[in-house]
């Protein structure tokens, strides 16, 4: 039979009518409806003074219809040898019973702070509504969300997460996250987000990897951000850390400590940015990875030395031609006139040595259009199409393979013609060059 309670007293009345004697170890409130704002943790005060060898409280199956919190931290005045004042420290308070909150409804916000767990946490099969917190907790036992789901943003920040304490245990029965998840000062002993779908957000600040992170064939639909607030500490790798077949859209790494070999192998990122990442006499394996777009040419150069050392040329052409592409927006024609110029020629030939289809059409389209020019220039505009005279295309056709033939000029020597032999000469070399440079990525292993 479900249990409705309006308010504090309700609860007190409904455990009197259960255990007269207020002996019981285990209080069942299974399947209740709160109808009222949950003070969690002066509620807990009442039910240890009422029951002395208190186990465990068990909630599951109930709704809450109001806000619930349970925030613990105490704050304890320390003075000095003297007697005087010297400063606040807050402490976290103890929760020695085991809690269940499995298969519950939570409609409005949740917040759990400043706590340590001595025994499990469990949210199994709950659902929340609104916002969560989980903040300044050590957890000693279970915390488990098998199959929990978040239908607004949830916090975990500062939180002391034991081996014992997961996520889930397999596929199926994994937390499903609607909105923003943010970890801060999180120290994981247990990381497996394998197989996860993040529909937004994810931000991991601040946190301590001490175990390998698994997130291989997760789903990030917004942005994943691993940074650190260097005035509070820093996220740091001390393993392995897996984003192997994973799809994110935008990744952020800044500020961070790798330790040991990261892997994104048949990665598929639309974005990127990285900034200030130390590895430590370590690689990131980009084997099969690809990636759309770089926010910056540091991070282009950077990936694309990781590349090298993964020995993926496919990946490293692609990656150079971002690099040199943002280095070319950056110049000025005013102030880089010559640089820009040749940066011009190499994005428009082969992409910076990406595309080898692209340089054989810039050479196509510099032979026709300067052996036409020079044509007009030597014979005039005639009646008839050059191209489809058979003389004009035997010469066009040692125009382009004799490089060092004048014969076009047909003793033709004015400065417009001189010049546009000479300029058109050197591209046409230039091209031929790009080119061949560009079918080196096929050759390296």
């Amino acid at each position: 039979m479900t249990a409705k309670f309006s308010n504090y007293n309700d609860i007190l009345k409904y455990l009197d009518i259960e255990d007269i004697s207020r002996s019981q170890k285990n209080i069942n409130l299974r399947e209740s409806v709160f109808d009222f704002k949950l003070d969690f943790d002066s509620f807990l005060e009442s039910l240890n003074d009422r029951y002395r060898e208190l186990e465990s409280i068990d909630f599951s199956g109930s709704i809450f219809k109001y806000s619930l919190d349970l925030y613990l931290t105490k704050q304890e005045t320390v003075y000095d040898k003297k007697n005087n004042f010297k400063e606040f420290i807050y402490r976290k308070t103890k929760i020695k019973v085991k809690l269940d909150f499995g298969s519950c409804h939570f409609m409005d916000y949740v917040q759990f702070s400043g706590i340590e767990f001595c025994k499990d946490l469990n949210i199994d099969n709950s659902i929340f509504e609104k916002e969560v917190k989980f903040t300044e907790i050590t957890f000693n036992q279970y915390f488990r969300l098998f199959e929990t789901t978040f239908n607004d943003n949830v916090t975990f920040a500062y939180l002391e997460l034991g081996s014992k304490s997961i996520f889930y245990s397999n596929i199926k029965d994994k937390p499903k996250f609607k909105r923003d998840v943010i970890f801060v000062g999180v120290t994981f002993n247990e990381a497996k987000f394998w197989d996860f779908d993040f529909p937004n957000d994810v931000y991991f600040q601040n946190s301590i990897f001490n175990c390998p992170v698994f997130f291989n064939n997760s789903k990030v639909g917004g942005k994943i951000d691993f940074t650190s607030l260097e005035t509070i500490g820093l996220t740091k790798f001390n393993n392995k850390v897996y984003f192997d077949y994973a799809q994110i859209n935008e990744l952020t790494l800044e500020r961070i400590i790798l330790e040991k070999p990261v892997s994104f192998n048949y990665t598929k990122i639309s974005s990127i940015s990285i900034e200030n990442v130390h590895c430590l006499g370590i690689s990131i394996s980009l084997v099969g990875t690809i990636i759309d777009n770089v926010k910056d040419e540091g991070t282009a150069r950077f990936l694309k030395t990781e590349a090298m050392k993964s020995n993926n040329p496919f990946l490293v052409a692609e990656l150079n031609a971002k690099e040199m592409t943002m280095h070319f927006k950056g110049l000025k024609w005013r102030k880089h006139f010559f640089d820009k110029l040749i940066f011009l020629l190499n994005k428009s030939s082969t992409n910076f040595g990406e595309k080898w289809e692209k340089g054989a059409l810039f050479i196509f389209l510099v032979w026709t259009f300067s052996f036409s020019l020079l044509i007009m220039l030597r014979d005039g505009i005639g009646k008839t199409f050059i191209w489809s005279d058979e003389n004009y295309r035997k010469e066009a056709i040692n125009f382009l393979w004799q490089f060092g033939s004048l014969d076009i000029l047909d003793n033709s020597y004015s400065w417009a013609t001189i010049l546009v032999f000479i300029i058109s000469k050197i591209l046409i070399i230039y091209g031929v060059y790009q080119t061949i440079a560009a079918f080196r990525k096929y050759g390296k292993k």
